[in-house]
C-alpha cells in the first residue's frame, strides 16, 4: 500500500508542485490585497483542481501502462482503488488546508471585514472546496474503472459537472428547509454535519462500487 501512495504522488508531483506555486502566489496577494471580492473565487479553487489532478494520475499511468504493471504485484486489486481514493483525499485535504491558512493570513492582517457571521462563514469557505473535491473523486474512479482509459476525458468533464451538481442540488433544498429564514448557528451546523456525511457516504460507496468494477475488469 504505501508503494502505491508513493506511486499515486510521485505521478501527479510535477503538476502539483506547479499548482502550489500559482496558489502560494495568488494567496500572497489575496492576503496582502485583502480584498473581499477574491474570497469565494480563491476559497473554492484549490481543493477541486488538486482533486482533479489526483484523478488525471490514472490518465497519466494508462499512457505509461503502469496501470497494467500495478495488476501483476501481489497486492489485492481493491488496495489499488483504496491507494487512489486515498491519495485524492489527501490532495483535497491539502487544498482545504491552503485555504484555511491564507483566510487566517487575511483575517489577521486585514481584520473580519469577510465574514458576516463570523466563524461558520469562514468553515463554509474551507469545507465547501473541500466538499466538491471529494464528490468529484466520487463520481470520477468509478467512471474511470468502468469505461477505462479510452474515456478518461468524459469521465472527468463528467465528474466535474456531476460534483456541481450535487453541491448546487444540497444548497437549493437546503434553503427550501429554511425557507428564506435566518439560519440558526444551530441548524447551520446540524445541515453541514448532515452534508458532511453524505459526502462521506458518498465516497465509500464510490470506493466500494470501483473496488467491485476494477475486480472484475480485465487489464
Amino acid at each position: 500500500m504505501r508503494g502505491l501512495l508513493i506511486n499515486n504522488f510521485y505521478g501527479i508531483a510535477e503538476n502539483v508542485k506547479i499548482f502550489i506555486g500559482v496558489i502560494v502566489f495568488a494567496g500572497v496577494i489575496f492576503s496582502i490585497l485583502g480584498d473581499t471580492s477574491m474570497v469565494s473565487v480563491f476559497a473554492f479553487i484549490p481543493a477541486p483542481v488538486m482533486a482533479i489532478l489526483a484523478v488525471s494520475c490514472l490518465r497519466k499511468e494508462s499512457a505509461s501502462r503502469w496501470c497494467q504493471y500495478k495488476c501483476t504485484l501481489p497486492v489485492r486489486r481493491k488496495d489499488i482503488v483504496k491507494s487512489q481514493y486515498i491519495s485524492h483525499a489527501v490532495c483535497g485535504a491539502a487544498g482545504c488546508a491552503a485555504v484555511a491558512l491564507f483566510l487566517t493570513v487575511s483575517v489577521l492582517i486585514h481584520g473580519n471585514v469577510y465574514f458576516y457571521y463570523g466563524f461558520r462563514d469562514a468553515v463554509t469557505l474551507v469545507l465547501g472546496g473541500g466538499i466538491l473535491a471529494f464528490l468529484i473523486g466520487a463520481v470520477a474512479y468509478p467512471l474511470y474503472y468502468w469505461w477505462g482509459e479510452e474515456r478518461a476525458e468524459i469521465a472527468m468533464v463528467l465528474a466535474v459537472l456531476g460534483a456541481a451538481g450535487i453541491v448546487v442540488a444540497l444548497s437549493m433544498l437546503a434553503n427550501v428547509i429554511v425557507q428564506g429564514e435566518t439560519v440558526s448557528d444551530f441548524t447551520y451546523y446540524v445541515s453541514l454535519v448532515i452534508i458532511l456525511v453524505v459526502t462521506v457516504a458518498a465516497y465509500m460507496g464510490s470506493y466500494a462500487i470501483s473496488a467491485m468494477i476494477y475486480k472484475k475488469v480485465e487489464r
